[in-house]
């Protein structure tokens, strides 16, 4: 799937404008972003829900608006106006049947009974636990190539949300389908994603993939005798925290000739910092900025 310089605007405010990335088989792309950023409704208009209002988006270069039978590839539940909450499983199971050529009903049948699901339960008097198990049991049978999940863990206690990860693990690593999933539970997302988009200013400002970026990367806690910050440091990193004179930076290409430099300024304190995703969020979607004094 790729997106093509597409762009969104509801009520005549711009959502998304000029997004452009590629979604490739058997990888998990995490999106992140902060709150309002436009998430859902990239998921909306990658699904269908919403019409795109510039570029295009194509699965093996078909684009969707020329045949838009082509969204039964993508799966995606949108819990906010999820109209299928008032009826049974089973109910919801037919129209998923209906939906999805490829739905895996053996398997779907299957898991239902694995998790003690019963067809009769009304979905709207499941747990919010329940509910998030079984949307993912619907994502992994519909058999769909592309699955749009939106904050799948929210509201799941531990042993549910570690089912839920379980479920999805397992089926991606088996196939060669992709899935995009935008969580606030970052810890989560790190272990289980091979990319991080990152959703700003109505764009993807950032493609990183995560296993370049750790060997490139490096975070970096620094105490400097001046109060100036030198402009070595403000050039190549991006600021994850300020605490007085403590100054924790995230620097995406690091190397022997920059460590020589910035040392070159005596810092009282220069200590390598574990990187994690959060890291990437505070770097990226964070007002702070590195101050010249």
């Amino acid at each position: 799937m790729k997106l093509t310089n597409m762009g969104k605007v509801i009520d005549q405010k711009e959502i998304l404008k000029s997004i452009d990335f590629s979604l490739n088989q058997h990888e998990i792309v995490g999106l992140i972003g902060r709150n309002g950023s436009g998430k859902t409704t990239l998921f909306r208009t990658i699904s269908g829900q919403y019409t795109p209002d510039s570029g295009k988006i194509t699965i093996d270069g078909i684009d969707l608006a020329i045949d838009p039978t082509r969204r039964a590839e993508i799966f995606y539940i949108d819990e906010k106006e999820n109209f299928l909450s008032f009826y049974s499983l089973k109910k919801i199971n037919q129209f998923y049947l209906n939906m999805y050529p490829k739905f895996n009903q053996n398997l779907f049948l299957d898991l239902l009974n694995q998790h003690q699901l019963g067809l009769n339960f009304s979905y709207r008097r499941m747990s919010k636990g329940m509910q998030g198990l079984f949307q993912m049991i619907l994502a992994i049978s519909s058999n769909a190539t592309y699955l749009l999940l939106d904050e799948p863990f929210d509201g799941l206690d531990v042993i549910v949300r570690k089912q839920v990860i379980g479920l999805l693990l397992e089926n991606i690593s088996e196939t060669n389908r992709t899935v995009l999933i935008a969580s606030h539970n970052l810890n989560e997302l790190e272990g289980m994603i091979d990319r991080a988009l990152v959703l700003k200013g109505h764009q993807i400002t950032q493609d990183y993939q995560l296993e370049t970026l750790r060997q490139h990367a490096r975070k970096i806690q620094f105490v400097f005798k001046s109060k100036k910050v030198p402009d070595i440091v403000k050039k190549h990193s991006k600021v994850i925290q300020m605490q007085g004179r403590v100054i924790t930076a995230l620097f995406e290409n690091f190397d022997a000739e920059l460590e020589a430099q910035i040392r070159a300024f005596e810092p009282v304190l220069f200590e390598e910092l574990p990187i994690s995703l959060e890291d990437l969020f505070e770097a990226n979607l964070s007002q702070e900025t590195i101050l010249g004094d």
